[in-house]
């Protein structure tokens, strides 16, 4: 029964979610409609400025992960890898990001093992880097989170350390590896290195959050000074819990539901659901925008593995 109740419930929810979304955006609709709604071009590209540096540096996080892993591959490749990896998110499955990783990294002679455990650490390590923002600017808002999904998020740091602390990876990897009788090579990256790419993942998580806050403004005159840094730690938190919900593609839905929640504490919940649901939207377009940049850059020849 598994094989097709999961399946079809990854399907099922974020449809449900998105019901109950349009019929309170659409319960709301004069209070939405009284919002001083607008499109400043400026804050846009105010956006989509901060957020390149997300774009464009955690795939080499990435990339010095799977280094640390005795891997060599050139940044495009890599960046032209987690482009496609991330779009597949959006699949209803939950594998398929972690299947497109393994099947193009191949080609560069990076063997699945490998792959998949520096997959897991950068989606770690770049879930303890939104706690910063989300804790830094939200203050008060995750009061309006469920009880598992605080719990989840404080008890997340004890249980990343086993994953994030190299020593304790290979200590459980390994054995794990031998036991399903997979090749394993050890993490050699100290434990300032890991720490380095953390910080450069805090600082580009920042200035995402940020990113989406300025785009939100962009929609709204409204959102400034204290409101635009609670929409940007609100998005983080909202991130957080729908990656640790893990039940909908790519957190369709749930995201947009926190990301309501919370902002409704700040605006009406009729314009709060309908700012998540932009933001959604705007975040899918530079999706496309970046993936489109991958696609565009010239392959290297011989890439593969040195």
């Amino acid at each position: 029964m598994t094989r097709w109740v999961v399946p079809a419930l990854k399907i099922a929810i974020p449809l449900i979610l998105a019901f109950f979304i349009g019929r309170m955006i659409h319960g709301s609709w004069q209070q939405i409609r009284s919002e001083p709604w607008r499109l400043d071009p400026g804050l846009l590209a105010t956006s989509f400025a901060f957020a390149a540096a997300w774009y464009l540096i955690r795939p080499l996080g990435w990339a010095r992960l799977i280094r640390g892993f005795g891997h060599q591959v050139p940044y495009w490749e890599i960046f032209r890898i987690y482009r496609k990896s991330e779009l597949s998110r959006y699949v209803p499955g939950g594998v398929w990001q972690f299947a497109s990783r393994v099947y193009l990294t191949r080609r560069h002679g990076v063997d699945a093992p490998a792959c998949l455990a520096a997959t897991m650490l950068d989606m770690v390590l770049a879930a303890l880097a939104a706690m910063v923002p989300g804790a830094w600017l939200a203050g008060s808002a995750a009061v309006a989170l469920d009880d598992w999904q605080k719990g989840a998020i404080l008890v997340l740091p004890l249980l990343a350390s086993g994953i994030v602390y190299p020593r304790a990876l290979n200590a459980w990897a390994e054995p794990l590896a031998r036991r399903l009788k997979q090749p394993y090579r050890r993490l050699e990256i100290g434990t300032r290195q890991i720490l380095s790419i953390w910080a450069l993942y805090v600082a580009t998580w920042t200035l995402l959050a940020f990113a989406m806050a300025f785009f939100a403004r962009a929609l709204l005159p409204d959102i400034g000074g204290d409101r635009l840094a609670f929409v940007a730690g609100c998005y983080a938190l909202a991130w957080l819990a729908a990656l640790l919900t893990m039940v909908s593609p790519a957190g369709m839905g749930i995201r947009e539901g926190v990301l309501g929640l919370l902002l409704g504490q700040a605006v009406g919940v009729g314009t709060a659901l309908t700012l998540a649901v932009a933001m959604r939207l705007w975040i899918v377009l530079m999706e496309l925008v970046w993936f489109g940049v991958g696609l565009a850059m010239p392959r290297r020849p011989g890439g593969a593995d040195s």
